[in-house]
């Protein structure tokens, strides 16, 4: 599939295997000697070394969460899933195919998804592996296997047990699990943007109005010759004991819930960070500068109400704190209209000085600096006063910021490590499902940075020396970084782990989309909670557009309006053909919504007029559903 702006496209694997397969190697090496002189009576000699190792794969272990990409529908979320495949794409794009399903065909996967309604899902157990190698066959079914080096009779695994008349409902066949298992990257021309990655699709629809648990099951060898699954005899009621790796649950609800959905209805009023005018008019004109009223305690006792803003400005600062200060209280400001205290860039100049204080090794590897810093403008000074003339010179210190602290002011420039009560003072600032737009205000960021360089500044003459030997970028130009962004509080940031953000300069109005040498650069996108993304660009921005990463898009059927489901056809380039051309997506059990995906994608092939064998790689080609691109614009 392809994105023409830039040429970027998604490639689809049918599998990767890895280099080597799961098991004890042994590698012999022989090395004879005999003599080229036949005058030289010096009998043959050979030398052989054996050495062995062992490659681990993945087995019955519970996946690590890092070894995981993404999941979807999303765990834990709301949405209208009718019509999704649940997938979960993996980091390691050879894991699928590191043991397979039967011995005979190695470019079988071994991983599959299960879809479990309300009714059927199996309460997981956590156990021993010796409890596992053990499962008495009156209680469960599970077939024999041997240790592997590393595995021990304490290691834990989790173990669903499924009755043999809901497992033969919704098991994928031999011929279904080798279509519901493959390999994508982002690629553009002959350049790789993006590790593989492995997804293993479901063939279950989720039913609407309920909650859907989704087990990710290992196989391994537990399909027969015959491609049938090997049920070990057991009858309709009896137990499958099953290995799941990994599981989740979402609800499928309404439409409210699709990743357009909740952008096109997200909330932009107001649409920077600020809270919304009340009935007092000189309150008003602090409100609409994202100000908010907070408690404050004085020195001496007394609490009165203070305003504060935090550095996600509604507009550009022009200000600039040119000299040290010796105090927070020096940065407080007084309006005699209001008779309140702004105390913003107190707090900024505090809380880098707190934040400075609390990482030791930092803070004491600034007072050496600073300390070597004046020995060095001490003897330049003394220098300067023995010479027979002064000329023209400065006694500003040459001296480079060594790297820690240079690094640890680049972060407060980016607002790294600033509690989020600073950035978002009221939550009323940021309400669930909205987007607010700022610029970062330059003089916060300069009182910030100045509380963080205020270590060891007491006297009259630290706060001198600390104004001659500040060597940061900020200090010497003069010049302030316009850096803007916006914050995003939304389900789409939980649930779409790959969203893909580009900001531009410009207004861009309707479906224009321009090229990668129109986008801002992002200085740091960080996600600062399950639902709220961080994003600041280099320079003001004007445009984002949001969409999901070409790697983790998702598959299904056409939204469902009626009692037939179909499926809209898309050649195997990945792009749309007309609506018209449809198929009517064959079942297994149309009541429990499961797939015959065997089926499906030979009438796929055939509609396509495809010659070759369709493959897995294929059928996520001709399954995906489109990728939205929502567009916001700052006026």
């Amino acid at each position: 599939m392809s994105t023409s702006t830039n040429q970027v496209k998604v490639q689809f694997i049918e599998y990767r295997q890895p280099p080597l397969d799961s098991g004890i190697y042994k590698v012999s090496v022989e090395q004879t000697i005999k003599t080229i002189n036949n005058s030289t009576k010096i009998s043959e000699q050979k030398f052989e070394k054996q050495l062995s190792f062992y490659v681990d794969g993945h087995r019955f272990a519970p996946l690590n969460p890092d070894a995981i990409y993404a999941v979807f529908p999303p765990a834990g979320n709301l949405g209208e899933y009718s019509n999704a495949l649940p997938h979960i794409t993996l980091k390691r794009g050879t894991l699928p195919w590191e043991r397979t399903i039967k011995k005979t065909n190695a470019d079988l996967p071994w991983l599959a998804l299960l879809i479990f309604r309300e009714s059927e899902k199996p309460e997981p157990k956590t156990i021993a592996l010796k409890e596992l190698k053990e499962t008495p066959s009156n209680v469960a079914k599970f077939p024999t296997f041997d240790y592997e080096p590393g595995q021990t009779e304490k290691d834990e695994v989790t173990v669903i047990d499924v009755p043999r008349s809901i497992l033969e409902n919704i098991l994928p066949s031999e011929k279904d699990v080798a279509l519901l298992a493959h390999v994508n990257q982002l690629t553009a021309g002959n350049e790789l943007l993006s590790e593989p990655l492995a997804t293993i699709l479901g063939n279950r629809l989720p039913k609407p109005g309920e909650v859907s648990t989704v087990h990710l099951v290992a196989l391994e060898e537990r399909y027969q010759e015959n491609g049938e699954f090997d049920y070990q005899g057991a009858r309709s009621n009896d137990l499958i004991r099953l290995v799941s790796l990994t599981s989740w649950s979402f609800a499928c609800v309404d439409s409210k819930h699709k990743f357009d959905t909740l952008l096109k209805n997200i909330n932009r009023n107001p649409d920077t960070l600020r809270l919304l005018p009340r009935g007092n008019e000189k309150a008003n004109k602090y409100l609409n500068l994202g100000y908010v009223p907070l408690h404050h305690a004085l020195r001496q006792g007394n609490k009165t109400i203070s305003w504060y803003h935090s550095p996600l400005s509604t507009g550009q600062s022009s200000d600039h704190l040119s000299e040290p200060v010796r105090m927070a209280d020096e940065l407080m400001r007084y309006d005699c209209d209001s008779g309140m205290f702004d105390v913003s860039y107190a707090m900024a100049w505090q809380l880098g000085r707190m934040l400075t204080l609390q990482n030791q090794p930092l803070a004491v590897q600034i007072f050496n600096w600073k300390r070597s810093q004046a020995q060095k403008l001490h003897e330049i000074q003394q220098h300067v006063l023995h010479l027979p003339f002064q000329p023209e010179t400065t006694t500003e210190s040459n001296g480079n910021l060594p790297t820690a602290i240079a690094n640890w002011f680049s972060d407060l420039e980016l607002l790294k490590h600033i509690p989020f009560n600073y950035l978002v003072a009221d939550a009323q600032l940021l309400p669930p499902e909205s987007l607010r737009f700022f610029w970062v205000d330059s003089y916060w960021v300069d009182c910030l940075q100045d509380g963080a360089f205020s270590i060891g500044r007491v006297t009259k003459e630290d706060v001198k020396i600390d104004r001659q030997t500040r060597t940061m970028d900020r200090s010497r130009s003069g010049e302030d970084k316009t850096i803007t962004g916006f914050l995003l509080h939304s389900e789409v940031v939980s649930g779409w782990p790959g969203l893909e953000i580009e900001g531009y300069a410009n207004p861009v109005r309707g479906s224009i989309f321009l090229g990668p040498e129109n986008k801002l650069t992002i200085l740091r996108r960080e996600q600062l909670s399950d639902t709220i993304l961080l994003c600041l660009f280099k320079g003001e921005v004007k445009t984002v557009d949001l969409s999901i990463k070409g790697s983790s898009v998702n598959c299904g059927v056409d939204p469902i309006e009626g009692a037939v489901i179909t499926k809209g056809l898309r050649q195997l380039d990945g792009t749309q053909i007309i609506p018209e051309r449809k198929i009517d997506v064959p079942f297994r059990n149309a009541e429990l919504g499961v797939i015959n995906i065997k089926e499906m994608a030979k009438m796929l092939k055939q509609e396509l007029r495809a010659t070759s064998d369709f493959t897995s790689a294929q059928f996520a080609a001709t399954m995906i559903e489109g990728s939205p691109k929502i567009r916001f614009i700052y006026k």
